[in-house]
């Protein structure tokens, strides 16, 4: 029987007791063959202790009237035994308290009965309260016995486990349920919940019917008794795909320019730190371009703000594809963007590459059908000679841009000597 059935109650092997028509005439065959048997035998004090196995009986029929029924024709027909149990006046006191004795233990035996069935019907109540609540959770929850068996399974757990509870149930945990840690030491490729031994909250990748993979958070709980003794465990987890797509979502947003998919200041800052050391370690150059977009404010202005969008994007995808592997370029924001050129020759590479951009982005760029028009006017610093920190190498280069777009369209102009601060 499941551990959280939603009609618990006794478990009788017996085919008589789990009959509840063949268990009513077991019990009303017991009291007839009683009572026979009372008024046969010739003694003052009755067998009437023998009524308490059928009121017990009752109990597997789970019927409190049932009970107190018995119970009343238990009394009666051990009153009405008596005119069959003749004795002399001065023993007759002998038979009533033999009576009253009878009595006393029918009633015992009924109030008890009562009072198991009424323990039973609360039990009964809270096991169904209890089997709601956790059908009803949006967690999955998994119930296993002592020995490891699978005895409960909710509605979110079957759907996420992907078979139906009579496929899970009574099968070994490691059998239904199986999982690979995130995050803590190294372990297997798969490992079995049985064999971790956790209570607190951990992530993992759950191995599902079909061989998918789910990303999950789970907990599991020891079930102790009142002796804390350990008779089995529940496991709680629930399907976090969505909130691990949440958080790379926002990693992104921390990371790349949501527009144009390029890396953000923070990312270029991290990179550039990266590079720095890079190019230290091997006394190598690190060319660095501050580059800003020529009419692009009367692009906005002219078309609107989504065809000013759509040049950012072709601006990033034209960067990405005109410079190395090895070259990183990031957008600041509006239309700057800064590019590291790590290992170039000499200012003389880092020039071509420059001229190499501001012909890439002159190239028109449609529109609706109307071609839009703009150009790059770029700054370029170099390590070490302009600098040997991100802050004063794009400091000087954005001075450098500046100047080169005073100049006109379309301009690279390197780091002057005489106005590096």
């Amino acid at each position: 029987m499941n551990l959280l059935d939603e009609e618990p109650g006794l478990e009788p092997g017996s085919l008589l007791l789990r009959n509840p028509i063949y268990l009513g005439y077991t019990i009303l065959g017991l009291v007839a063959f009683t009572f026979a048997t009372d008024l046969l035998v010739d003694t003052h004090s009755s067998i009437g202790v023998v009524y308490s196995v059928p009121i017990l009986l009752t109990l597997w029929l789970g019927r409190r009237d049932i009970t107190i029924a018995t119970a009343i024709l238990c009394a009666t027909l051990v009153l009405a035994a008596i005119p069959a149990h003749e004795a002399p006046p001065e023993e007759y006191h002998e038979v009533v308290l033999g009576r009253c004795s009878n009595l006393f233990e029918i009633a015992v035996a009924a109030a008890l009965s009562v009072m198991r069935l009424r323990s039973e019907r609360d039990l009964q109540r809270v096991r169904s309260w209890a089997v709601t609540t956790l059908r009803g959770l949006s967690e999955a929850v998994i119930s296993v016995d002592a020995a490891g068996q699978v005895v409960f399974v909710n509605t979110a757990a079957e759907r996420l486990i992907g078979r139906p509870r009579e496929q899970l149930l009574r099968r070994p945990l490691g059998d239904v349920f199986i999982v690979r840690d995130v995050d803590g030491p190294p372990r297997p490729p798969v490992v079995e919940l049985t064999e971790l031994g956790l209570s607190d909250a951990r992530e993992g990748q759950l191995f599902v019917f079909g061989g998918r993979r789910i990303a999950i958070e789970y907990s599991r709980s020891a079930i102790l008794s009142s002796g804390d003794e350990r008779f089995g465990e529940v496991i709680v987890f629930r399907d976090i795909r969505s909130r691990k797509e949440h958080e790379e979502s926002i990693r992104r947003l921390a990371y790349r320019d949501d527009l144009t998919g390029l890396p953000n200041r923070v990312s270029l800052l991290d990179r550039f730190q990266l590079e720095l050391a890079h190019a230290r370690r091997g006394k190598n150059a690190l060319g660095v371009m501050y580059l800003d977009l020529d009419g692009f404010k009367l692009v906005n202005d002219t078309h609107g703000h989504e065809a000013g969008d759509h040049v950012l994007k072709v601006t990033a995808r034209r960067l990405a594809s005109t410079l190395r592997a090895g070259d990183t370029v990031a957008r600041l924001g509006g239309d700057e963007f800064v590019l590291l050129l790590p290992g170039v020759a000499g200012p003389e590479e880092a020039r071509k590459v420059g001229e190499k951009i501001v012909a890439a982005l002159e190239q028109p760029i449609e529109w609706n059908s109307e071609p839009l028009s703009v150009s790059a006017s770029i700054g370029l610093a170099l390590y070490p000679e302009d600098g040997d920190e991100p802050e004063t190498l794009l400091r000087r280069a954005d001075k450098a841009m500046y100047r080169a777009k005073s100049g006109g369209r379309g301009q690279v102009e390197s780091v002057r000597r005489n106005e590096q601060d």
